[in-house]
C-alpha cells in the first residue's frame, strides 16, 4: 500500500493545478470549512456537524479508496466486525445496533481526517493553526462557565433568579440542578470538562512551541491568556476527574519546559491555586474528604460491571446492556444507570473482551508511534517547535485517556468527534516523522 502522506501531497498538488486558481480556491474553501465547523463544534453542534457531514460524505466520494485504506491499514475493519458481532447477541438488539453509531462511523470519519490531502502534505504548520483557533475559541466557553460558576453562589444564586430574566435563561442556568457546577454550552460539567481538558493538552503545546522558539508576541499572550483561563474553567465545571487530568497534563508541560525556571514557578502557582480553590469552595459545591471516594456511586457501578464482564466476557451483554440489567435502587438514590463510568468496564461489559482489547491495540500503536516519535527524537530533522506541537497533541489526547478513567464520552458526538480528531492528528504528525521513499 501506498504511504498515506505520499497520497495527501499528490492529492493536495493535483487540487492546487486543477484548473488553476478555480482548484486552489476550492481547495482552500474546503479546508476553511473544517477549520470553521470544528471550531463552532461546541456551540453551534447541529450547524456544524450538519457541515462535517457534508465534507464527511464528499470526502468519501473524492478519495473514499485512500480512507478505507487507512482505516483497514490500522485495523478498524476487524474492530467493527467484532463489534457488529457483539451487537447480534445483545439483549437489546435493536439498541445495540443505533449505539453502534458512536463507534463505527467514527472509524471512517478518523479515516477521512487522516487522509486529508492539506493536512497531510503539511502537518505541522495546519494542525498547529487548527490547535491555535480550538484554544482561542474555547475563550467564550471559559468565560461563560466562570460567569455561570460565581452566579450560583447561594448567596448570588437569589438575586440572579429575582432579575427579569427570561424564564428559559433561568432554566438554562440552574436545571438541571448539577450542584455548584457549570455546564455552559454542554448538557453535562463532565463533558465541558472533557472539551476544556482537550483544549488544555493543546495550549500547552503551543505554549512549549512558543518557549522553544523564543516567541514574545500578541499571540502568544493571547494564548497563554486563554491557556489561563481554561484551568480556571475547568475547575469551575467542578469535575474531580478534569482536576486530576489537569494536574498531569501541566505537570508533564512542567517537566518538558523544566529549563525555564520562570514557567516552572508559574505552573507551580497555577497548582496552588487549584488547590487552595478546591478546599476553599470545595469541588462541584462538595467539601474535601474522603467520602468523595469511598462513597462514590462509580464504585457500586464498577462491581456491576465486573459482574457482567464474568457472566458473558466474549460478546458481552451488548450496548446499553448495563441499563438494561440494572435493578433500580441498587445503588442507593440512582433508578437508573447508563453506563459503567469507565470506558474500558464500558467497553468489556457491553462488548466483550476480545473487542475491547482489539479497541486497545488499535488506538494504542497509533498513540505509541506518536510518543516512540517525540522521545526518541525522530522529528529531529523539523524545527524544534514542531516537537513541541506533537506533544500538544499527545497531551490532549492523553485527556481522553485520563477521562475514560471515571466516565465515557462517546454519547456525546462533540467530544467524540474531538477525539478521533486527536487520533488522526497524531497519526498524521508521527508518520510525517517517517523517511519518504525516493
Amino acid at each position: 500500500m501506498a504511504r498515506t502522506d505520499m497520497a495527501g501531497e499528490q492529492a493536495y498538488e493535483g487540487a492546487l493545478s486543477e484548473d488553476g486558481k478555480a482548484g486552489k480556491a476550492r481547495f482552500l474553501w474546503r479546508d476553511r470549512l473544517w477549520l470553521g465547523s470544528l471550531v463552532a463544534l461546541p456551540y453551534l453542534s447541529y450547524m456544524a456537524l450538519v457541515v462535517m457531514l457534508g465534507l464527511f460524505i464528499a470526502a468519501l466520494v473524492r478519495r473514499g479508496g485512500q480512507v478505507m485504506g487507512a482505516c483497514a491499514q490500522r485495523g478498524f475493519g476487524w474492530l467493527a466486525a467484532g463489534m457488529l458481532l457483539s451487537a447480534c447477541f445483545a439483549i437489546d438488539k435493536g439498541e445495540g445496533f443505533l449505539q453502534l453509531t458512536n463507534f463505527l462511523p467514527f472509524f471512517v470519519m478518523f479515516g477521512v481526517m487522516a487522509t486529508v490531502p492539506s493536512v497531510v502534505a503539511r502537518p505541522f504548520e495546519k494542525l498547529e493553526f487548527l490547535a491555535h483557533w480550538l484554544l482561542v475559541s474555547s475563550i467564550p466557553m471559559s468565560l461563560g462557565a466562570i460567569a455561570e460558576f460565581i452566579i450560583k453562589f447561594k448567596a448570588i444564586s437569589p438575586s440572579v433568579k429575582a432579575l427579569p430574566l427570561p424564564d428559559w435563561l433561568i432554566a438554562y442556568i440552574y436545571e438541571p440542578d448539577f450542584g455548584h457546577r457549570a455546564h455552559s454550552f454542554f448538557g453535562h460539567p463532565n463533558m465541558l470538562s472533557a472539551y476544556l481538558a482537550i483544549v488544555l493538552g493543546l495550549g500547552l503545546g503551543l505554549m512549549l512551541k512558543a518557549l522553544n522558539t523564543r516567541r514574545n508576541d500578541t499571540i502568544a499572550w493571547m494564548q497563554g491568556a486563554a491557556l489561563l483561563v481554561c484551568v480556571v474553567s475547568i475547575f469551575c465545571t467542578g469535575s474531580r476527574n478534569g482536576l486530576l487530568i489537569s494536574g498531569v497534563l501541566i505537570a508533564i508541560a512542567l517537566y518538558a519546559a523544566r529549563r525555564h525556571r520562570w514557567v516552572l514557578l508559574c505552573g507551580l502557582s497555577i497548582g496552588a491555586f487549584l488547590v487552595s480553590a478546591a478546599f476553599a469552595f470545595g469541588i462541584g459545591g462538595r467539601s474535601l474528604s474522603l467520602a468523595l471516594v469511598t462513597q462514590d456511586p462509580r464504585l457500586g457501578v464498577w462491581r456491576l460491571a465486573i459482574e457482567m464482564i464474568q457472566q458473558r466476557p466474549w460478546l458481552g451483554w451488548g450496548f446499553s446492556g448495563l441499563r438494561q440489567l440494572y435493578i433500580p435502587g441498587s445503588i442507593p438514590e440512582y433508578d437508573v444507570i447508563f453506563h459503567a463510568h469507565n470506558f474500558w468496564l464500558f467497553l468489556a461489559s457491553e462488548a466483550g473482551l476480545p473487542v475491547t482489547v482489539a479497541f486497545c491495540a488499535v488506538i494504542g500503536t497509533i498513540y505509541y508511534d506518536g510518543v516512540k516519535v517525540y522521545l526518541n527524537g525522530g522529528l529531529a530533522a523539523l524545527k524544534g517547535g514542531d516537537r513541541a506541537i506533537l506533544l500538544g497533541y499527545l497531551l490532549a489526547f492523553a485527556s481522553c485517556i485520563l477521562f475514560g478513567l471515571f466516565d465515557v464520552a462517546v454519547f456525546d458526538a462533540r467530544v467524540n468527534l474531538f477525539n478521533w480528531g486527536l487520533v488522526a492528528a497524531i497519526y498524521i504528525l508521527s508518520r510525517s516523522a517517517l523517511p519518504k521513499p525516493d
